[in-house]
């Protein structure tokens, strides 16, 4: 009788780990689909949180538009974390970016092991930006 459950048993206790993997990679996966939809949103013509994103480089660079600098202080920093989780591929790790300027080209800002900070400078389209936390 042993020998008739033992077999399926067996295999029920060695699938079960992949077949919870594989739902939490579901879960996953549709967090990163969200995270996209809402980031073409912020990205598109009406807010234009965003403009491009360079990948070629490590941290990437993130180029911002002006919808970035009306958004609030807390605003600005959800976006950032968003779009890293959604670079990581991975809604509990997080990517370096580097935030830049999309009219000027210039380094703004970033996002990484300190968190997001945004630079201090003279453009009048950021003054008022928060130092970061």
């Amino acid at each position: 009788m042993a020998r008739k459950f033992g077999g399926p048993l067996l295999v029920l206790f060695v699938l079960f780990p992949c077949l919870v993997q594989a739902q939490q990679f579901k879960r996953w996966e549709a967090e990163i689909a969200k995270y996209k939809e809402w980031l073409d949103v912020v990205g598109s013509d009406e807010y234009r949180y965003w403009v491009r994103i360079d990948s070629d480089s490590r941290p990437h660079r993130l180029y911002v538009g002006e919808g970035f600098y009306e958004a609030d202080d807390r605003m600005k920093e959800e976006f950032v974390d968003t779009f890293s989780r959604y670079l990581a591929g991975h809604p509990e790790k997080y990517m370096l970016i580097d935030i830049f300027d999309a009219a000027s080209g210039k380094q703004i800002g970033e996002y990484g092991w300190g968190g997001f900070k945004l630079y201090p400078n003279d453009n009048p389209l950021t003054k008022g930006l928060s130092q970061g936390k």
